[in-house]
Protein backbone atom coordinates (compact mmCIF):
# COMPACT_ATOMS: atom_id res chain seq x y z
CA UNK A 1 0.00 0.00 0.00
CA UNK A 2 1.69 3.45 -0.92
CA UNK A 3 1.73 6.01 1.77
CA UNK A 4 -0.99 8.53 2.09
CA UNK A 5 0.72 11.65 -0.30
CA UNK A 6 -1.28 15.46 0.35
CA UNK A 7 -0.67 16.81 -3.68
CA UNK A 8 -2.26 20.49 -2.94
CA UNK A 9 -5.14 19.47 -5.28
CA UNK A 10 -8.52 20.85 -2.81
CA UNK A 11 -11.02 19.47 -5.60
CA UNK A 12 -11.16 16.26 -3.39
CA UNK A 13 -14.81 15.14 -3.49
CA UNK A 14 -17.36 15.29 -0.74
CA UNK A 15 -17.40 11.78 0.74
CA UNK A 16 -20.72 11.55 2.88
CA UNK A 17 -20.99 8.25 4.78
CA UNK A 18 -24.80 6.33 4.67
CA UNK A 19 -25.98 7.22 8.52
CA UNK A 20 -28.88 5.43 7.91
CA UNK A 21 -27.70 2.18 7.04
CA UNK A 22 -24.72 2.56 9.62
CA UNK A 23 -27.79 2.47 12.23
CA UNK A 24 -29.16 -0.48 10.65
CA UNK A 25 -26.30 -2.25 11.17
CA UNK A 26 -25.59 -1.55 15.10
CA UNK A 27 -29.38 -1.96 15.42
CA UNK A 28 -29.25 -5.25 14.18
CA UNK A 29 -25.99 -6.50 15.85
CA UNK A 30 -27.55 -5.39 19.08
CA UNK A 31 -30.38 -7.71 18.34
CA UNK A 32 -28.24 -10.49 17.60
CA UNK A 33 -26.29 -10.00 20.94
CA UNK A 34 -30.06 -9.81 22.96
CA UNK A 35 -29.16 -6.47 24.20
CA UNK A 36 -32.67 -5.42 22.87
CA UNK A 37 -35.68 -7.26 24.17
CA UNK A 38 -37.80 -9.64 21.35
CA UNK A 39 -41.12 -7.59 23.18
CA UNK A 40 -39.92 -4.30 21.91
CA UNK A 41 -41.44 -3.64 17.98
CA UNK A 42 -39.40 -3.23 15.39
CA UNK A 43 -38.92 0.77 15.43
CA UNK A 44 -35.08 0.40 14.64
CA UNK A 45 -36.40 4.31 11.64
CA UNK A 46 -37.71 5.41 14.93
CA UNK A 47 -34.85 5.17 17.39
CA UNK A 48 -32.99 8.40 17.77
CA UNK A 49 -29.28 9.04 17.22
CA UNK A 50 -28.88 9.26 21.00
CA UNK A 51 -30.65 6.14 21.79
CA UNK A 52 -29.09 3.89 19.46
CA UNK A 53 -25.59 5.91 20.57
CA UNK A 54 -26.47 4.62 24.20
CA UNK A 55 -26.83 1.36 22.79
CA UNK A 56 -23.77 1.17 21.16
CA UNK A 57 -21.73 1.95 24.55
CA UNK A 58 -23.88 -1.12 26.15
CA UNK A 59 -22.23 -3.19 23.21
CA UNK A 60 -18.72 -1.68 23.77
CA UNK A 61 -18.90 -2.27 27.26
CA UNK A 62 -20.35 -5.99 27.03
CA UNK A 63 -17.54 -6.77 24.50
CA UNK A 64 -14.33 -5.25 26.36
CA UNK A 65 -15.30 -6.13 29.65
CA UNK A 66 -14.27 -9.68 29.84
CA UNK A 67 -10.75 -8.64 27.98
CA UNK A 68 -10.03 -6.21 30.88
CA UNK A 69 -11.11 -8.77 33.35
CA UNK A 70 -8.82 -11.30 31.63
CA UNK A 71 -5.93 -8.98 31.41
CA UNK A 72 -6.05 -8.44 35.17
CA UNK A 73 -6.02 -11.87 35.83
CA UNK A 74 -2.96 -12.30 34.20
CA UNK A 75 -0.96 -9.69 35.31
CA UNK A 76 2.76 -10.80 35.93
CA UNK A 77 3.78 -11.35 39.62
CA UNK A 78 6.75 -9.43 40.80
CA UNK A 79 10.06 -11.12 39.34
CA UNK A 80 11.25 -13.39 42.44
CA UNK A 81 14.79 -14.27 43.40
CA UNK A 82 15.40 -18.17 44.72
CA UNK A 83 18.08 -19.13 46.94
CA UNK A 84 18.94 -22.76 46.92
CA UNK A 85 21.57 -23.19 49.72
CA UNK A 86 22.20 -27.34 48.66
CA UNK A 87 25.28 -26.74 47.55
CA UNK A 88 26.02 -24.29 50.08
CA UNK A 89 28.65 -25.83 53.50
CA UNK A 90 27.46 -22.65 55.46
CA UNK A 91 24.74 -20.29 56.52
CA UNK A 92 24.02 -17.94 53.67
CA UNK A 93 23.09 -13.90 54.95
CA UNK A 94 20.70 -12.34 52.59
CA UNK A 95 20.14 -8.67 53.66
CA UNK A 96 16.54 -7.47 51.76
CA UNK A 97 16.35 -3.99 50.77
CA UNK A 98 13.73 -3.05 53.76
CA UNK A 99 16.84 -3.98 56.15
CA UNK A 100 15.60 -7.16 57.10
CA UNK A 101 18.02 -9.85 57.66
CA UNK A 102 17.74 -13.76 56.38
CA UNK A 103 20.27 -16.35 57.48
CA UNK A 104 19.32 -19.60 55.26
CA UNK A 105 20.84 -22.63 56.04
CA UNK A 106 21.82 -25.67 53.86
CA UNK A 107 19.97 -27.43 52.33
CA UNK A 108 16.69 -24.60 51.80
CA UNK A 109 15.22 -22.74 49.35
CA UNK A 110 14.60 -19.04 49.91
CA UNK A 111 12.34 -16.54 47.50
CA UNK A 112 11.65 -12.83 47.61
CA UNK A 113 10.53 -10.29 45.01
CA UNK A 114 13.10 -8.09 43.51
CA UNK A 115 11.26 -5.51 45.13
CA UNK A 116 8.42 -5.40 47.90
CA UNK A 117 5.31 -3.84 46.83
CA UNK A 118 3.43 -1.20 48.38
CA UNK A 119 0.92 -3.08 50.97
CA UNK A 120 3.21 -6.31 52.03
CA UNK A 121 6.71 -7.64 51.88
CA UNK A 122 6.07 -11.40 50.94
CA UNK A 123 8.47 -14.52 50.75
CA UNK A 124 8.58 -17.98 50.87
CA UNK A 125 10.17 -20.75 52.41
CA UNK A 126 11.12 -24.74 52.46
CA UNK A 127 13.47 -25.61 54.78
CA UNK A 128 15.34 -23.36 57.68
CA UNK A 129 16.30 -19.71 58.37
CA UNK A 130 16.65 -17.55 61.20
CA UNK A 131 14.73 -13.93 60.42
CA UNK A 132 15.85 -10.53 61.78
CA UNK A 133 13.09 -8.71 60.49
CA UNK A 134 12.71 -4.63 60.44
CA UNK A 135 10.10 -3.52 61.69
CA UNK A 136 7.18 -1.44 59.36
CA UNK A 137 4.03 -1.66 61.29
CA UNK A 138 2.38 0.22 57.23
CA UNK A 139 4.00 -2.68 55.42
CA UNK A 140 3.41 -6.45 57.17
CA UNK A 141 6.20 -9.18 56.45
CA UNK A 142 4.92 -12.09 55.20
CA UNK A 143 6.51 -15.42 55.08
CA UNK A 144 4.15 -18.53 53.40
CA UNK A 145 5.96 -22.26 53.77
CA UNK A 146 4.39 -25.72 52.80
CA UNK A 147 2.19 -25.50 55.75
CA UNK A 148 1.56 -22.38 57.17
CA UNK A 149 1.33 -18.45 56.91
CA UNK A 150 3.18 -16.13 59.12
CA UNK A 151 2.30 -12.42 59.92
CA UNK A 152 5.31 -10.21 61.56
CA UNK A 153 5.85 -6.64 61.77
CA UNK A 154 9.27 -6.29 63.65
CA UNK A 155 10.89 -9.70 65.33
CA UNK A 156 13.59 -12.33 65.16
CA UNK A 157 12.83 -16.03 65.04
CA UNK A 158 14.12 -19.34 64.18
CA UNK A 159 11.42 -20.88 61.05
CA UNK A 160 11.86 -24.35 60.05
CA UNK A 161 9.31 -25.54 57.13
CA UNK A 162 9.34 -27.76 54.41
CA UNK A 163 6.72 -29.31 51.66
CA UNK A 164 6.97 -32.51 53.55
CA UNK A 165 4.58 -30.91 56.40
CA UNK A 166 7.34 -30.49 58.84
CA UNK A 167 6.75 -26.87 61.22
CA UNK A 168 8.67 -25.47 63.71
CA UNK A 169 8.88 -21.72 64.89
CA UNK A 170 10.93 -20.42 67.62
CA UNK A 171 9.96 -16.76 68.53
CA UNK A 172 13.54 -14.83 70.12
CA UNK A 173 11.89 -11.63 69.88
CA UNK A 174 8.81 -9.67 69.30
CA UNK A 175 5.74 -12.05 68.29
CA UNK A 176 4.54 -14.27 64.90
CA UNK A 177 1.20 -14.80 63.86
CA UNK A 178 0.97 -18.25 62.37
CA UNK A 179 -2.44 -19.40 60.22
CA UNK A 180 -2.36 -22.89 58.84
CA UNK A 181 -3.12 -23.03 55.27
CA UNK A 182 -5.02 -26.72 55.53
CA UNK A 183 -7.11 -24.84 57.69
CA UNK A 184 -7.20 -21.04 58.37
CA UNK A 185 -9.38 -21.34 61.19
CA UNK A 186 -6.84 -22.94 62.77
CA UNK A 187 -4.17 -20.01 63.97
CA UNK A 188 -2.22 -18.26 66.83
CA UNK A 189 -0.08 -15.95 68.01
CA UNK A 190 3.35 -16.59 69.78
CA UNK A 191 5.49 -14.50 71.93
CA UNK A 192 9.22 -14.46 72.31
CA UNK A 193 10.39 -17.23 74.30
CA UNK A 194 7.37 -19.79 72.76
CA UNK A 195 7.80 -22.86 70.23
CA UNK A 196 4.96 -23.33 67.98
CA UNK A 197 5.14 -26.72 65.74
CA UNK A 198 2.42 -28.62 64.45
CA UNK A 199 0.92 -32.48 65.05
CA UNK A 200 -1.75 -33.39 62.57
CA UNK A 201 -3.98 -30.36 61.69
CA UNK A 202 -3.56 -28.90 65.53
CA UNK A 203 -0.48 -26.27 66.26
CA UNK A 204 1.35 -27.04 69.76
CA UNK A 205 2.31 -24.64 71.68
CA UNK A 206 5.45 -25.27 74.09
CA UNK A 207 8.08 -23.13 76.08
CA UNK A 208 11.85 -22.87 74.51
CA UNK A 209 14.92 -24.73 76.79
CA UNK A 210 17.79 -22.30 76.62
CA UNK A 211 20.73 -23.98 74.56
CA UNK A 212 23.27 -23.60 72.24
CA UNK A 213 21.40 -24.40 68.92
CA UNK A 214 19.37 -21.35 69.13
CA UNK A 215 22.72 -19.21 67.35
CA UNK A 216 23.29 -21.76 65.03
CA UNK A 217 23.13 -18.87 62.49
CA UNK A 218 25.91 -17.66 64.12
CA UNK A 219 28.69 -20.17 63.75
CA UNK A 220 29.74 -20.21 60.31
CA UNK A 221 28.76 -17.25 58.02
CA UNK A 222 29.14 -17.29 54.64
CA UNK A 223 28.40 -13.84 52.48
CA UNK A 224 28.09 -14.33 48.73
CA UNK A 225 29.01 -11.27 46.35
CA UNK A 226 27.57 -9.21 49.52
CA UNK A 227 28.14 -5.19 49.64
CA UNK A 228 30.47 -4.35 52.26
CA UNK A 229 28.20 -1.93 54.14
CA UNK A 230 25.62 -4.90 54.42
CA UNK A 231 28.67 -7.34 55.65
CA UNK A 232 29.39 -5.34 58.67
CA UNK A 233 25.64 -4.54 59.79
CA UNK A 234 25.80 -8.32 60.43
CA UNK A 235 28.72 -8.34 61.85
CA UNK A 236 27.51 -5.70 64.45
CA UNK A 237 24.68 -6.88 64.93
CA UNK A 238 25.72 -10.29 65.96
CA UNK A 239 29.55 -10.12 67.16
CA UNK A 240 31.13 -7.58 69.78
CA UNK A 241 32.47 -5.56 66.93
CA UNK A 242 32.06 -2.19 65.93
CA UNK A 243 33.25 -1.62 62.74
CA UNK A 244 32.01 1.82 60.39
CA UNK A 245 33.10 3.04 56.65
CA UNK A 246 35.30 6.22 55.90
CA UNK A 247 32.50 6.94 53.04
CA UNK A 248 29.67 5.48 51.01
CA UNK A 249 32.61 3.96 48.20
CA UNK A 250 34.19 2.14 50.60
CA UNK A 251 30.92 0.31 51.83
CA UNK A 252 29.87 -0.47 47.86
CA UNK A 253 33.21 -2.89 47.83
CA UNK A 254 31.53 -6.44 47.29
CA UNK A 255 32.95 -9.43 49.09
CA UNK A 256 32.85 -13.23 48.99
CA UNK A 257 33.46 -14.95 52.49
CA UNK A 258 32.95 -17.02 55.17
CA UNK A 259 33.77 -16.32 58.95
CA UNK A 260 33.85 -18.91 61.70
CA UNK A 261 33.64 -16.84 64.96
CA UNK A 262 36.59 -14.61 64.22
CA UNK A 263 38.08 -12.29 66.78
CA UNK A 264 37.26 -8.46 65.69
CA UNK A 265 41.10 -8.55 64.68
CA UNK A 266 40.81 -11.17 62.50
CA UNK A 267 38.02 -9.97 60.71
CA UNK A 268 39.09 -6.70 59.79
CA UNK A 269 42.54 -7.86 58.65
CA UNK A 270 40.57 -10.42 56.18
CA UNK A 271 38.40 -7.77 55.17
CA UNK A 272 41.68 -5.30 54.17
CA UNK A 273 43.25 -8.04 52.22
CA UNK A 274 40.74 -8.74 50.11
CA UNK A 275 39.19 -5.70 49.55
CA UNK A 276 42.68 -3.56 48.95
CA UNK A 277 41.64 -1.19 51.80
CA UNK A 278 43.14 0.36 55.55
CA UNK A 279 41.83 -0.22 58.17
CA UNK A 280 41.98 2.44 61.43
CA UNK A 281 40.58 2.56 65.13
CA UNK A 282 39.34 5.97 65.33
CA UNK A 283 36.84 6.95 69.24
CA UNK A 284 36.63 3.42 69.60
CA UNK A 285 35.26 2.18 65.69
CA UNK A 286 37.15 0.77 63.34
CA UNK A 287 37.03 2.34 60.31
CA UNK A 288 37.71 1.39 56.57
CA UNK A 289 38.70 3.11 54.25
CA UNK A 290 40.20 3.42 50.56
CA UNK A 291 44.15 2.99 50.02
CA UNK A 292 45.61 6.29 48.77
Amino acid sequence: MKPFQNTGDTNTEDFSPDTGQAWKKLYTRLQQDQLIPDTIPDRRHQMTPLALMAAAAVLVLAVITPFIYRSYLRQPAAPMIRIDTRNETATLIRPLTDGSLIYIARNSVFSYPVSFDRKTRKVELNGEAFFDIAPDPAKPFIIETGTAILRVLGTAFDLQSTHEGSFQLSVERGKVEVTLKADPSRHTIAMAGEIISTLGNRLVRSKQVATGQNSWYREHMHFKDENLENIILVLNRNFNTNFALADDKTGKHKLTVTFQRETAETMAGLICTTLNLKSQTINGAVVFSEKK
